[in-house]
């Protein structure tokens, strides 16, 4: 299985804050069937989690590689970024400052959770102009998103492609992220599942309760298409089916 979303790049954010953290972290995903990580630390935050691409930063990926197979831990560790998606974010992608999951044209974006439609949608614009193709991250956890579920039907036909974090599933970010991930799931809105990982303890790599949840509320090959199937394509740069069913009726969730 591969987890796209996961803070486990030490002492960058607020995800892992040090080398035991983030093997404990690793050793967790690993022990619930994950085999390759994708690191995506928060960036473009101005002013808080920057994280540009720099040879720092690309020196901090390096030093987590080598700190897993010194351990001989068998998880691969990609590299990968959770831009923070502001205005004049597909300027910094075209100028190299910030890059896509495994330098690939897959972008992991956030937004402020309580953002407009509209502006979401402008940034996505901005995203698409540079041939960047917007992988939204935990894109239930929107206000607008669950107030109007069938934006996300727009913006996958729009070219994104999205991510929601296993806790949704089970509540643990509160009722209305859990209706929303659920419904989303139904409609086949979902490119990906992840952990959003932050820690060893809480927002914790485990995997292994969105494993089973998948499979035994959808189907085995369900759970591999979105833990494994497109997660791998996007490593890979490789095109993703197209998906999703459109929401025929509001619903205020």
């Amino acid at each position: 299985m591969i987890d796209l979303h996961t803070h486990i790049l030490p002492g960058v954010d607020d995800g892992s804050q040090d080398e035991p953290t983030s093997l404990n972290m690793v050793r967790d995903a690993l022990e619930s069937g994950i085999r390759t990580m994708v690191a995506t630390p928060h960036a473009n935050q101005v002013g808080r989690y920057e994280n540009y691409d720099t040879p720092d930063l690309r020196e901090r990926f390096e030093q987590l590689r080598e700190l897993v197979r010194r351990e001989n831990i068998p998880v691969e560790i990609i590299e990968g970024m959770e831009i923070y998606a502001a205005p004049g974010v597909g300027a910094l992608i075209r100028d190299g400052k910030l890059f896509g999951i495994n330098h690939g044209p897959y972008f992991l974006v956030e937004f402020p959770f309580d953002a407009k439609s509209w502006w979401i949608e402008d940034r996505i614009e901005e995203l698409l102009e540079v041939d960047a193709i917007p992988l939204i991250a935990h894109v239930e956890r929107y206000y607008c998103v669950q107030k109007s579920p069938e934006l996300v039907y727009e913006w996958i036909r729009g070219g994104c492609l999205t991510q929601i974090n296993k806790a949704s599933v089970f509540g643990r970010f509160g009722h209305r992220e859990k209706k929303a991930a659920k419904l989303l799931l139904e409609h086949d809105l979902v490119t990906c599942v992840a952990s959003d990982a932050h820690s060893d303890e809480f927002r914790t790599a485990w995997m292994g309760d969105i494993q089973a949840y998948l499979k035994d509320r959808y189907d085995e090959r369900t759970m591999l298409h979105l833990l494994k199937g497109n997660p791998q394509r996007i490593l890979d740069g490789s095109p993703i089916a197209p998906h999703g069913k459109q929401l025929h009726k509001r619903r205020f969730l």
